[in-house]
């Protein structure tokens, strides 16, 4: 039991007087157990950094195969990470890649939308091209119109584009997508070639001029 004094110390506010009685055990231990567990989160979310953050746990939600990106910069102490702000992403949105090292050791490679310099073709094989109209009909029709002709989505088969209107363009929307604006990430749905099927598809669309066909929006792309 905590152990209680009536003399008041030599100091007073407003009247207030003050007593020096210690704390009651059961207070001072839940005290004492909040500064072991901040020291065993800190190490557990920000040191060893084993677990996901809650940005992280969105990403994961949004992109199954999201893996956190190594964060770039200094760090203080050379342990834990420089402060970033919740809404700062340098890498964006991220996948990962095996890779062998010089050792042959696996390690994770993120290829970012912003790193992804990889220039794609469209196809036009016609077996090719009815695969890409499957996944179109089955996956995108529900945002951008059976016809392309848009809906919560953009308008596809217009002169205006968001993100370009080439087929590396395309494909790469398609892939990492634009989450913050609806648009998911359909990597982890699809696999390349059917990325790439989809999006030679899409382009197919382009001047067919389906009724009922949404607003224009972006920039005028001249063909």
């Amino acid at each position: 039991m905590a152990e209680y004094n009536d003399e008041p110390l030599e100091h007073e506010y407003d009247g207030i007087k003050e007593l020096d009685n210690n704390l009651p055990r059961w207070w001072l231990g839940l005290f004492y157990l909040s500064i072991i567990w901040s020291v065993l989160y800190m190490f557990y979310y920000h040191v060893a950094e084993i677990g996901y953050l809650q940005e992280d746990e969105y990403r994961l939600e949004i992109d199954p195969n999201y893996t956190r990106a190594e964060q770039s910069g200094g760090k203080l102490l050379g342990i834990i990470p420089e402060y970033r702000t919740p809404f700062y992403s340098p890498a964006g949105d991220v996948t990962p890649r095996s890779a062998m090292t010089s050792k042959g050791i696996k390690r994770a490679v993120l290829l970012t939308f912003e790193t992804d310099t990889v220039s794609y073709l469209a196809i036009t094989d016609p077996i090719l091209l009815n695969s890409g109209r499957e996944s179109f009909a089955k996956l995108c029709s529900q945002c951008h119109g059976k016809l392309g002709e848009g809906g919560v989505g953009p308008n596809v088969t217009d002169d205006y584009w968001l993100h370009g209107n080439v087929i590396t363009n395309i494909v790469k929307s398609v892939t990492y997508g634009y989450p913050a604006k609806g648009m998911i990430a359909w990597r982890g749905t699809l696999a390349p070639d059917d990325i790439i099927n989809v999006s030679s598809f899409l382009m197919t669309l382009h001047g067919t001029n389906p009724p009922n066909g949404r607003g224009p929006q972006g920039e005028l792309v001249e063909n």
